[in-house]
């Protein structure tokens, strides 16, 4: 028990220091967030975060903000260097420590920050990563996946997995995204441009609710079937029904934390073709049902 409280605490605090720094620049609270500290490493999973600009001090730490939104119109300045873009969901930035920062972003924001210790292999193998504005990595991809839908859990999460999936984290930074790793090979070519992807996202965003078909979505990229499934595979990491699927979910999980939603009408309004479906699908990603994670949120479970 006391040590439940010690974490409990040290989580708490973890959260009311982001929410202070968000009041100071006038950036609105965020529908949700939730932090986790494990040996190593501090996760913080945000959802609905409103749009703003903040500057941040430099951390003693490695950072990683993984995105989870669709589509995120980000403009980053650090070390005297700036960079704008629409960021993709499963792109990634990265920090080393140390180093002061400068954020805007112009729509609600639903991401991953992952804030890891130097030393957080505890052998003597010092992590110190290279300053990456904006890049992909498959394997990073898939382990930040897991830790959004862990932390956003509360007080269900698996303390054991997170710090597990922070050690695999890291072990792939050194390899790949440190000062003693080799630089990163250049990306296989033969994806989506970022103007396709981002119009296929877009349209799977206003179109949730609606049937979604191979053929649609490849048109809105002006390409056959069979070559936009294996572009949008190469881009965004998932298969085109697996994107789908994940985003549906996404916007489920934000209807049912609304304490008057009902949950045939919030299956129906995310594109499932009934209850059963949506609960199948629901407990398969996120690990519980939509009335168990429904209940939890209005218990403020955390």
């Amino acid at each position: 028990m006391v040590m439940a409280d010690e974490i409990s605490r040290s989580r708490n605090r973890h959260r009311d220091r982001w929410l202070a720094v968000l009041e100071k620049y006038e950036v609105g609270r965020p529908k949700s967030l939730h932090v986790m500290e494990v040996p190593g490493g501090l996760v913080q999973a945000t959802a609905g975060e409103p749009p703003g600009h903040l500057c941040i001090d430099g951390v003693p730490a490695n950072v990683l903000m993984f995105n989870v939104s669709p589509v995120q119109n980000l403009r980053q300045r650090r070390n005297g260097r700036a960079f704008a873009s629409d960021v993709l969901a499963g792109e990634m930035t990265l920090m080393p420590r140390g180093v002061p920062s400068e954020w805007s972003w112009s729509s609600a924001c639903d991401r991953l920050d992952l804030v890891v210790s130097a030393d957080v292999s505890g052998d003597g193998t010092e992590l110190d990563v290279v300053d990456r504005f904006l890049f992909r990595d498959p394997e990073l991809e898939a382990i930040c996946h897991s830790l959004y839908r862990q932390v956003s859990l509360k007080g269900k999460a698996d303390r054991l997995y997170v710090s597990s999936l922070v050690t695999d984290l890291a072990a792939g930074l050194l390899r790949r995204h440190s000062r003693s790793s080799s630089p990163p090979a250049l990306p296989p070519r033969g994806g989506l441009t970022r103007a396709q992807a981002k119009r296929v996202v877009e349209y799977i965003e206003t179109n949730l609710s609606n049937e979604l078909t191979l053929a649609e979505l490849a048109g809105i990229a002006s390409l056959s079937p069979y070559h936009f499934a294996r572009m949008f595979k190469q881009t965004m990491g998932v298969a085109p029904h697996r994107y789908v699927l994940e985003r549906r979910i996404e916007r489920a999980k934000a209807r049912l934390r609304s304490a008057n939603a009902r949950l045939v009408d919030v299956s129906l309004s995310t594109g499932f073709c009934g209850q059963s479906h949506f609960t199948t699908a629901f407990r398969r990603l996120v690990g519980a049902t939509p009335a168990e994670f429904q209940q939890c949120s209005r218990n403020h479970c955390s």
